[in-house]
């Protein structure tokens, strides 16, 4: 089993006293904590999706306007100052008032009797968080929650005519799927080398709450078809082991990355053993590889290692030397600038931006000198081949070809569902995921 989720939903409920009773609010005691038999009462209770009782009350939906404020919304409810500054003192201790935007839903919720005290307002900071006022006899009772997140699997599959990113887009995919899925390759496929032709399949995950996309999930498995060749990567979790790996248990992650940016930037010079210098005008060794892009675009560090060098050498400009170990080192020229943090010593680690492409030192334009030296020796970052990361133990490996067998039938399903339909995406599975107030769960 790949992970395990855990059922019901967690709520964190904060306590807050209000020193003065609201306008609208009749006096109740209320318990910071809702035990467990009180839960169980709740249920025989008809509640809503925020499980607030829905009987005898009067429910309002409203929509959070520009310019408004805590301060206005309860305005508007017939506070008075001194009730709101007490309602936002202890309100401030749980939320962020900064986070309070114009499109934002909430909900107020009046008694149906002689009072038309108000009994509750939920603050919907998107489609699945939310905060509650609760007034009860003497106080208020303020905590935030979030609604149950579930999961649907798809397989989105394409060819490739421009990029990855559009042809993801074109098939019904966003694109974070592209990006997470460029993630997962970035240590076997240059992806400013992707040509048309080239072909991808994957089974990733689908977020909702309720009905409503809450957004994309991880990369579950994927098959790229590259230059004619076919990568393969799987998700397998277990026993303290996590990652991608191949069909045969490899993993995907090799030492560094195939380079030094998120995404496409043009090659403007290869690595060459025998180039005419644009400025010396003479033939001489090209270490590197040139990337043209535009002047501040972050550059990555392509591997875990210790930043030997970080500052200004002559012809080079603004330069980053990082160590990764005993055999490898890379080294990033003509920066604009370096990144927070980096510095000589510092550790750095793969894909953490540590620079912004510049034109400093001997350049004729805004691009990015990436070198790579293997024991010291240059090599070329284009063609370079680097052993893999550890392996699925053999202790696991039967665990791992059921689930590398179970995912593939499911990226398989996808070329007979559109042969016969036409159509790229399909849903395999519904998943629940329980999630922590105001917590989305793990994130890659």
């Amino acid at each position: 089993m790949i992970r395990a989720f855990s059922l019901g939903l967690l709520m964190i409920t904060i306590l807050c006293s209000c020193s003065k009773e609201p306008k609208k609010a009749s006096p109740v005691e209320a318990s910071s904590v809702i035990q467990p038999e009180d839960t169980v009462k709740a249920l025989e209770l008809e509640v809503d999706e925020f499980g607030l009782p829905i009987a005898s009350v009067e429910i309002e939906e409203h929509t959070i306007e520009r310019n408004e404020s805590l301060y206005v919304i309860f305005d508007k409810l017939d506070f008075d100052p001194q009730e709101i500054y007490s309602i936002s003192e202890k309100a401030k201790k749980i939320i962020d008032f900064k986070k309070i935007r114009p499109g934002q839903r909430y909900r107020t919720y009046f008694k149906e009797d002689s009072t038309e005290a108000l009994s509750h307002l939920v603050w919907q900071p998107n489609s699945m968080e939310y905060v509650v006022f609760d007034w009860k006899q003497d106080s208020l009772n303020i905590y935030k929650a979030a609604r149950p997140l579930y999961t649907k699997t798809e397989v989105t599959s394409g060819v490739i005519n421009n990029s990855l990113y559009q042809t993801i887009s074109h098939a019904g995919g966003s694109q974070l799927l592209a990006h997470k899925l460029s993630q997962v390759f970035a240590w076997q496929i240059d992806f400013f080398s992707i040509r048309k032709g080239d072909s991808f399949k994957t089974l990733y995950e689908k977020k909702y709450v309720d009905d409503e996309f809450y957004g994309t999930g991880d990369v579950l498995a994927a098959q790229i078809e590259h230059r004619g060749e076919l990568f393969r990567a799987y998700y397998f979790s277990e026993d303290g082991v996590e990652g991608y790996y191949t069909e045969e248990g490899e993993s995907v992650q090799k030492a560094l990355l195939k380079a030094p940016f998120e995404y496409d930037h043009r090659i403007s010079s290869p690595f060459s053993k025998n180039r005419m210098h644009p400025t010396l005008n003479r033939r001489r060794p090209h270490n590197g590889v040139d990337y043209a892009a535009p002047r501040g675009t972050p550059v990555l560090s392509t591997g875990d290692g210790t930043v030997t060098r970080a500052g200004y050498y002559g012809a080079s400009g603004n330069m980053i030397r990082v160590k990764h170990n005993k055999t490898f080192e890379t080294s990033y020229l003509h920066l604009n600038g370096f990144a927070s943090g980096v510095h000589a010593g510092a550790r750095v680690e793969q894909g953490q931006v540590i620079g912004y492409v510049g034109t400093t030192g001997r350049s004729t334009g805004p691009h990015l000198h990436y070198e790579v030296k293997r024991n010291s020796r240059a090599i070329n970052p284009l063609t370079m081949d680097l052993p893999s990361s550890e392996s699925i133990p053999d202790s696991l490996m039967d665990d791992f070809k059921v689930v590398r067998n179970a995912f593939d039938r499911q990226l398989n399903q996808v070329q007979q569902d559109t042969a016969e339909t036409d159509r790229p995406v399909i849903t395999l599975n519904d998943t629940f995921i329980s999630n922590d107030a105001f917590d989305v769960g793990r994130t890659r």
